[in-house]
């Protein structure tokens, strides 16, 4: 998929998930920094607002103060910043597409490996749900393939502009296939009467 340098390591087949769960766990640990430490942060301010004399006694209160605002302010910068990240990994999952085939996309165009959203989300987190969130790489929780060959979408695979090989009759190979499936289809119902 892609080289990312916030993991110093390559993002691939066999470890998709694995950062992708990583973009999950940060970004729920840090909406509860978030919201566990918005209310000690309203109390902090109601209290250096009301008394200035408690607020200059205590040096201790004044640091932890600090500390406590600085990682809100810095947990909902992150949150700001992640959401984007992580709705973005989300749609190429739902969309399979790598974030390399994704910048090298025409605009508007759908993948050919894209199989449907709840095959696409099986091929990277694994065909058991109870295994999707679970940082386990198991034969249940392992993604479905084997990272060389995969799996598309019929419709997609002949570009829209390409011409099919036709035979001597003017007959493309496709269409002769088609005829010939109806044609047995239709022998084998009438044989049944």
């Amino acid at each position: 998929d892609h080289h990312c340098p916030w993991i110093n390591n390559c993002v691939g087949f066999y470890n998709r998930k694995f950062f992708i769960q990583l973009l999950a766990y940060v970004y729920l640990s840090l909406l509860i920094v978030v919201v566990f430490s918005t209310p000690d942060i309203m109390d902090r301010f109601k209290e250096m607002t009301r008394s200035h004399s408690q607020y200059e006694e205590s040096t201790w209160y004044c640091i932890s103060s600090l500390i406590v605002g600085m990682s809100y302010f810095m947990s909902t910068l992150l949150i700001c910043t992640l959401t984007n990240f992580i709705k973005f990994h989300m749609k190429l999952v739902l969309e399979n597409y790598t974030t390399i085939e994704n910048l090298e996309r025409e605009e508007g165009a759908k993948s050919k490996f894209d199989i449907g959203k709840r095959r696409n989300w099986e091929q990277v987190f694994g065909s058991n749900p109870w295994m999707w969130w679970l940082p386990l790489h198991t034969q249940a929780s392992r993604p479905i393939g084997d990272g060389v060959r995969w799996r598309v979408h019929y419709t997609r695979v002949i570009d829209e502009d390409e011409e099919l090989p036709a035979d001597e009759e003017g007959m493309s190979q496709a269409s002769r296939l088609l005829n010939q499936g109806s044609q047995q289809g239709s022998t084998a119902r009438s044989a049944g009467r």
